[in-house]
């Protein structure tokens, strides 16, 4: 064989190589981007935005020309309040349970409403209940090892759960609808 030959071969095995190597670390990253328990830094920057966001249009909803008519909106969908736990990130995005009166647990063990498969959530987590006095959803930590947060903050004691709040156990997110 010519010296090109071998050129042409040492090349060729060189560049599968670095493509396996790419294929390798990207294949490293959706794992641990998948199942980090912290969300990134550019996730946590749209989050910001979106609250951000969502907290200008709640000023210029309060205005007077548009404010009787969102607050007969706001009033049906407070007295309604949520139907439904819907799982917003995480390997079960999409899911979702609905709320009736029964409490809804959450956790690795399969005895739960919801079976959480990720290795930072503890076999019996949480609980979200029903407050029959309030008319509104309670979150409970049962003792869990990594802790459930709620709008970014970690609880240690019972919390009411408004809908559309953000609630992270694990690798998961879900939030009341």
């Amino acid at each position: 064989m010519t010296e090109l030959t071998f050129a042409i071969l040492k090349y060729g095995f060189l560049a599968l190589l670095w493509v396996f190597v790419w294929l390798v670390i990207r294949s490293l990253h959706k794992e641990i981007t998948a199942f980090s328990p912290r969300p990134s830094r550019a996730r946590r920057r749209r989050e910001k935005a979106a609250r951000a966001a969502v907290s200008a249009s709640a000023q210029s909803t309060s205005e007077p020309r548009s404010a009787h008519g969102n607050a007969s909106r706001e009033s049906a969908s407070r007295d309604n309040g949520p139907t439904l736990l819907v799982v917003i990130d995480g390997p079960l995005a999409g899911v979702s349970v609905p709320l009736g009166r029964q409490a809804i647990t959450l956790g690795r063990a399969a005895s739960n409403t919801m079976v959480l498969d990720d290795e930072f959530v503890s076999s019996h987590h949480a609980s979200v209940a029903p407050d029959p006095e309030q008319g509104r959803w309670i979150i409970h930590d049962l003792h869990s090892t990594n802790g459930t947060v709620v709008n970014d903050q970690r609880i240690t004691e019972p919390t009411v759960l408004e809908p559309r709040v953000p609630v992270r156990i694990g690798a998961t997110t879900f939030e009341l609808r």
